[in-house]
């Protein structure tokens, strides 16, 4: 029976168990009932408020290449397309033939310059112009959504290219020596200058490549880097007891702190191609460190941005948090072999002055071929 509050007569009334617990069913149902539509609510502003934070970071991506493609020229060109195929379809700009086969740029790749400065300290503005730091570490990052799979290629510091010598113009001119890339970065500010530089010297080695985004880092935080993911744990490539009594070539190790920093930076300058095997072991650890990353973001995706966070003050980037949030989430359910998708650079070092790389000419181009572009469905 419903009573309303008109129908009782508090002065001889009274209101039964059954009555009251009705009556705080009721309640309960309702209270539950508007928290159960107030989360919902909630939830659907974060997640429209996220998905849109998510969707500004891949347009802004995206937008900083759109309609930008390599240069790259193969031996084989349209001239050498048959009368045959002439006929059954029309030759397109920024098509090449290679291997008998028709290809084109894939622009749904996102690439991304990241550097490791020789500083252990937070970013500063470079005291004069040789003071911005060598870049000891160069990798470039190449996102395929299509494929859903990342790929990493490592680039010789010590790689002859054209380097530009900001702070020394004169007449309005920059001065341009040949000279190894690692040097590019220690010419300007030692920020976004130093930074974007590079990031140009990059490009034109691999033939003009767009790239979406860059950061630096001073190797200074690779300890905190590291340490945020509890260590890795890795086999040293090679005998490092002159760093470390416990690091004979072979030896299983747990890296934190000081030590991670030391296994991914020093080397022997005495010994040729130092820096090439020293580039091995960076390889190595940057494996080992994305594996362990990828697991630990699938249980936390907000990991990359509390990193993000953590090292802002040894970083220079131009990679917006909400990029960061968006790549975060790409990256998760991407494939990434660290025995097959690291590559590095086929060449040759000379020894002078100072050791010069002149990566080979033609394996380069495959590599471009392999990673960055795709084979045209003429039948489409």
């Amino acid at each position: 029976m419903k009573i309303t509050l008109d129908e009782l007569d508090y002065s001889t009334h009274t209101i039964t168990k059954e009555e009251k617990r009705r009556k705080r069913k009721r309640r309960i149902i309702t209270v539950a009932a508007w928290t159960v539509t107030v989360i919902a609510s909630l939830t659907a502003f974060a997640a429209l408020g996220i998905g849109m934070f998510l969707l500004s970071g891949k347009y802004k991506l995206s937008n900083r290449t759109q309609g930008t493609a390599p240069n790259l020229v193969m031996e084989e060109t349209s001239a050498d397309v048959s009368e045959e195929e002439v006929s059954s379809y029309t030759w397109q700009e920024g098509w090449i033939r290679y291997e008998g086969k028709i290809y084109e740029y894939n622009d749904h790749i996102m690439t991304f310059l990241m550097m490791g400065i020789d500083k252990q300290t937070p970013v500063a503005p470079a005291k004069d112009a040789t003071d911005g730091g060598q870049s000891d570490g160069l990798f470039l990052v190449v996102i395929n959504p299509d494929e859903k799979d990342v790929k990493i290629i490592a680039i010789n510091r010590d790689t002859i290219v054209d380097v530009y010598m900001y702070g020394f113009e004169k007449n309005g001119v920059t001065p341009v020596v040949k000279a190894q890339i690692t040097v590019q970065h220690g010419f300007g500010d030692g920020m976004e200058q130093s930074c974007e530089a590079t990031v140009e010297a990059v490009s034109k080695l691999f033939f003009n490549l767009p790239i979406n985004g860059y950061a630096s880092l001073n190797m200074g935080a690779v300890g905190d880097l590291v340490d945020a993911l509890g260590g890795v744990d890795l086999y040293v490539l090679e005998d490092m007891s002159w760093v470390n009594p416990d690091w004979p070539e072979g030896a299983y190790i747990h890296l934190e702190g000081s030590n991670a920093y030391h296994y991914v930076h020093d080397r022997d300058i005495t010994v040729f191609e130092s820096a090439r095997s020293r580039l091995a072991r960076q390889k190595q650890f940057l494996s080992v460190f994305i594996s362990k990353l990828k697991e630990q973001v699938k249980n936390d995706l907000t990991l990359p941005v509390k990193l993000y966070s953590t090292l802002s003050k040894y970083m220079v980037t131009d990679i917006t948090s909400d990029q960061v949030a968006y790549l975060a989430t790409q990256l998760v359910g991407y494939d990434f072999d660290s025995e097959n998708d690291i590559y590095t650079l086929e060449g040759t070092t000379y020894d002078g002055d100072h050791e010069e790389f002149y990566p080979d000419q033609d394996a380069l181009r495959d590599l471009m071929i392999q990673i960055f572009y795709r084979e045209v469905d003429l039948e489409e």
